[in-house]
């Protein structure tokens, strides 16, 4: 099979003191295709070594593309492609919307199989379709409302709408973020009282949202604040070609979300997937999940990979579903719930060397296109 994986995020990086030894002899070349900046040094982007993991060990053709490489004329030369720098990475790279229906309309149109499928990449890019989708078949998810986004949002209106839907909820403080989202982007959280009593903030707000490039269906999402999530791990299940495959826990410190630079984050790992003498070289060493919670959330995890789409041939690789703590419940023990589901996650290669993420996600990438050549 004759095969490419487009690259470009320039983040979530490794660097090169925790290179697994088969990526230590990345040329230079290579190396600079995607890489995270930190401080006076580089580290190489998840992206990036995953597509030379690929390309050193599969028995067929593998070129590494990047943004300048996305037109059909390029795509139509192979028979898979791995868009690991996707039409979300683009819009945002580009800075316009027509660069989102341009990377679409390609996908569409190529006769080479494009992995993530565009129906999942949809899917998930619309998180309120996804949370009332999950909802309806009984998975636990956030009560959200939502805002279309659009020139000279009506703040006023706004505000009233949120107020009511705060009464119900019985709270004070609400989160509000734009959909599609990542990164931290617009997240923002607020005191109902303060809003009211002076609007200023808030329209300053909407007036940054507005301004954003708008794709599939702006929404700005509004829901409560769980107080919880910032003192419990957010637990991130990581699923290769449909088999769950490891965990990775983070608490992020709120102050850091939705600002330049980087985010803050405490990790935790299952009991069972626990390495002490790996960790014991980590700047901190992590804390431990409990297996049972683990196990609790493979299960809702299984039950999700059956509702969403992964393609008309089953193209879906990799996929990450994260789970919070807790919803507002009589329960004693308050329940998880999904907080995100992400198509290219950050799979923090730095923060997963235990388990050597980027090998991993090579050989799903590898096994996939066996899969596909059969069909």
């Amino acid at each position: 099979m004759n095969i490419a994986i487009i690259v470009g995020i320039n983040t979530d990086a490794i660097s090169e003191e925790r290179f697994p030894k088969w990526l230590e002899d990345i040329d230079d070349k290579t190396f600079n295709l995607s890489k995270e900046k930190w401080g006076d040094t580089y580290g190489l982007a998840s992206d990036v070594g995953i597509a030379y993991y690929v390309k050193k060990f599969y028995k067929g053709n593998v070129d590494i593309l990047t943004k300048r490489d996305i037109s059909l004329k390029k795509f139509n030369q192979y028979d898979i492609i791995f868009g690991l720098f996707d039409p979300y990475y683009y819009t945002h790279s580009m800075k316009s919307s027509d660069a989102y229906k341009k990377y679409n309309s390609i996908i569409k149109n190529t006769s080479a199989i494009f992995c993530q499928p565009l129906e999942l990449q949809k899917f998930v890019l619309n998180k309120k379709l996804y949370t009332d989708t999950l909802h309806k078949n009984n998975i636990p998810v956030m009560d959200t409302i939502s805002f279309l986004i659009k020139d000279n949002m009506n703040s006023t209106s706004i505000i009233n709408k949120i107020k009511r839907q705060c009464n119900v909820w019985g709270t004070n403080t609400f989160i509000t973020k734009p959909q599609p989202g990542g990164f931290g982007i617009g997240f923002k959280k607020w005191n109902l009282e303060k809003v009211i009593k002076n609007d200023k903030q808030f329209k300053s707000y909407l007036k940054k949202i507005e301004k954003q490039v708008r794709i599939e269906k702006p929404l700005l999402l509004v829901q409560d604040f769980v107080p919880e999530f910032e003192n419990f791990y957010e637990v991130r299940t990581y699923w290769l070609n449909g088999k769950y495959s490891h965990s990775l826990g983070t608490i992020i410190d709120p102050d850091s979300l939705g600002s330049s630079g980087f985010e803050k984050v405490k990790f935790a790992y299952p009991e069972n997937e626990y390495d002490l003498k790996e960790f014991k070289t980590y700047d901190e060493l992590p804390e431990k999940i409990d297996n049972k919670l683990i196990n609790q959330l493979k299960a809702m995890g299984r039950k999700i990979l059956k509702i969403i789409p992964e393609g008309e041939n089953g193209e879906m690789f990799l996929l990450r579903i994260d789970f919070g703590c807790c919803l507002n419940n009589k329960n004693n023990c308050r329940d998880y719930f999904v907080n995100e589901i992400e198509y290219l996650p950050n799979v923090f290669p730095e923060y997963n060397t235990h388990i050597d993420i980027l090998q991993k996600i090579g050989k799903a990438i590898i096994t996939k296109t066996n899969n596909l050549k059969k069909i």
